[in-house]
């Protein structure tokens, strides 16, 4: 068996540190960053005014309470989805947690008829 010198052990420990970086989504290398801390932080802003506006529709009625409840759950997702892209298990991304193009558009057309009122 061959003996490895100081040079060679040293190589094989640095190439070793680095492959997991390597291999990080630019999501996952993102949401590490200063920037994408920044991100997160905003988000979490955003889930609250989605609570508050929860808040709000439950003073409503009609129409409109149910408008303020959709749109206030839509805003939330769209926070939490963001704040925690740092905290995905495995098989989760940050889009699937998002709110869907349906949802989006059902959030639309509960506006729209409110204008048209």
């Amino acid at each position: 068996m061959k003996k490895l010198n100081r040079s060679q052990i040293r190589s094989v420990i640095l190439k070793e540190l680095k492959t997991p970086i390597e291999q990080l989504s630019e999501m996952e290398q993102f949401a590490k960053s200063k920037s994408g801390k920044k991100v997160m932080k905003t988000a979490e802003s955003i889930k609250k005014a989605g609570i508050t506006m929860n808040e709000i529709a439950q003073d409503q009625t009609g129409a409109m309470r149910n408008t303020l409840g959709s749109v206030s759950k839509f805003v939330y997702e769209l926070g939490n989805a963001l704040s925690g892209m740092d905290n995905l298990t495995e098989g989760e991304s940050v889009s699937s947690k998002l709110p869907t193009v349906a949802e989006f558009k059902s959030v639309l057309k509960e506006l729209q008829k409110l204008e048209k009122m």
